[in-house]
């Protein structure tokens, strides 16, 4: 489609003028070819996947520093966001902290629901006043 310089009509493509002023539509430019595209691939490298593991005594030294309550948690944040040179401790410092921030958040919703479950039983009355 293309539009009257004259008049501002979308004309057809099969007219030369356009059809409510009569004047010349301008010529259409050649549509240019797309180009090939490359087949796609399927699987590419990530450099992450060849990452060495952690010994089994240095993963337990890792989780042990862990399991001190706040010092564990800030060495996890550290590791977590790039304080540390082996990917692998990176690695389980990011699944550490993952899992203590959802152990966290389903601990604060059993808390909720067990406080409104006591206030609900002890705001209700079990006896009659006569």
């Amino acid at each position: 489609m293309r539009y009257c310089k004259n008049c501002g009509l979308l004309a057809p493509y099969d007219t030369d003028r356009c059809p409510q002023c009569g004047a010349p539509l301008p010529c259409e430019p050649p549509r240019q070819s797309p180009a090939p595209q490359p087949a796609p691939c399927y699987k590419t490298p990530h450099p992450e996947e060849n990452i060495p593991a952690l010994s089994e005594w240095a993963t337990l030294g890792t989780l042990l520093l862990f399991a001190i309550p706040v010092f564990g948690f800030i060495l996890s944040l550290a590791w977590s966001f790039g304080f540390s040179k082996h990917p692998a401790r990176k690695r389980l410092a990011q699944a550490w902290l993952i899992r203590t921030l959802v152990v966290t958040v389903v601990a604060a919703l059993v808390w909720i629901f067990l406080a409104v479950v006591a206030a609900a039983s002890f705001s209700t009355t079990y006896y009659y006043a006569y």
